[in-house]
């Protein structure tokens, strides 16, 4: 296997795409074969990437807990086909917008059951308004702090854009699912993951909170300046997705480094088993995370926002047609991507695992298809 193309790739186009720098691992059969870091850390004082940097993980957080969510699944304690109601009464009269045949917004309450599957699959009619009334009044009432289950039961409080099942539409869907994992596992979502996931695959630096030692290892993180084409340096641990100290987001919450982030990756590219020989789910639930979830109809939204030859299932973008997408990624292969540019791939067929971070994002759709064509043509049997 022959890399070089895929470092200049690293060096060279990211800086032009603004991207101050990344660290990008790639795994098969449990092994690494590829490891880089490129670019700056801090660009102001011109500080290197390092290898145990913490990042940020934002929607890469769903992940984890779709990995959650089917472990549930696989134990019985809930189905698919479940009504989330039965989890969260609160969710028994939701309502609905409408827009009426004058063009004007109504109200009503909704004719469809919202169903666990729409949580996985973003077919909920949940949107990502972080300022929606729901969420301000469960700020004012507990002073900031928004206690997870607060905020998720609070939500039906406020309309849905549509009728659950209708069609697909990225949102806080993966909060509520996490929200169920903590009322069904009786304890925090961290905790749940900490306990199923991070410690049997032997994650060290993967939380929703950081310990006092790790606080000066986070990455420097960046905003993109769609104007200026550049990076705007942020605090490093802003996140508006935490919504208060006490929110664990299993949508875009978690920190985690390289070498934690892949080992869960890598398990999903194994059938679900970690390089240390942890199993974490079975291998026919992981063939489910290959598979979509959405029908023709759904799939048309979702591919609104992505592109032809992609779809969506358990949490994660899934290739459904190589040929169509213009993309050298096998067909079944999955992972998803978050705010500030790190992302996630598992391709189960030829066991390759892929994640590559990063602090900035703003270029998700320009660099994640280039980059993981130039890692399928470097890659050799």
């Amino acid at each position: 296997m022959l890399f070089d193309r895929l470092i200049d790739f690293l060096d060279y186009y990211l800086p032009m795409l603004g991207v101050p720098g990344s660290d990008t691992v790639i795994y098969r059969n449990h092994e690494e074969i590829f490891r880089h870091q490129s670019g700056f850390d801090s660009l102001r004082d011109r500080i290197s990437i390092k290898s145990d940097l913490i990042y940020n993980l934002y929607s890469c957080t769903k992940v984890s807990t779709a990995v959650a969510a089917l472990q549930l699944i696989e134990r019985g304690e809930m189905l698919l086909t479940d009504a989330v109601q039965t989890y969260l009464p609160e969710y028994k009269n939701i309502k609905v917008k409408k827009i009426l045949d004058d063009g004007t917004v109504a109200v009503v309450p909704a004719k469809n059951t919202m169903l666990i599957k729409h949580l996985f699959s973003m077919t909920s009619g949940l949107d990502y308004d972080l300022q929606r009334p729901a969420i301000e009044r469960i700020k004012r009432e507990t002073a900031g702090r928004c206690p997870t289950l607060d905020v998720i039961r609070a939500l039906p409080d406020d309309p849905l854009l549509f009728e659950p099942g209708e069609r697909y539409c990225y949102g806080l869907s993966h909060d509520v699912l996490g929200g169920i994992v903590e009322l069904l596992s009786g304890m925090p979502l961290g905790e749940y993951m900490r306990k199923n996931i991070f410690e049997p695959l032997g994650m060290t630096d993967t939380g929703f909170r950081l310990s006092e030692n790790s606080c000066n290892r986070v990455a420097t993180q960046y905003m993109y300046d769609p104007i200026d084409r550049s990076p705007i340096e942020i605090p490093s641990v802003e996140n508006r997705y935490r919504l208060g100290t006490e929110y664990e987001s299993a949508g875009a919450g978690l920190y985690s480094t390289v070498d934690d982030y892949i080992l869960l990756v890598d398990a999903l590219a194994n059938g679900g088993v970690g390089k240390n020989g942890a199993r974490i789910l079975s291998e026919a639930t992981v063939k489910l995370m290959s598979k979509t979830l959405l029908n023709k109809e759904q799939n048309e939204y979702y591919q609104t926002k992505d592109k032809p030859g992609y779809s969506y299932g358990y949490g994660v973008r899934i290739v459904t047609d190589p040929e169509l997408s213009g993309s050298l990624i096998p067909e079944g292969t999955f992972g998803w991507d978050g705010a500030r540019g790190s992302f996630t791939f598992s391709d189960p067929k030829n066991k390759i695992a892929v994640f590559h971070a990063e602090h900035m994002g703003g270029v998700n759709n320009i660099l994640i298809p280039r980059l993981m064509n130039v890692i399928y043509s470097c890659i050799e049997d």
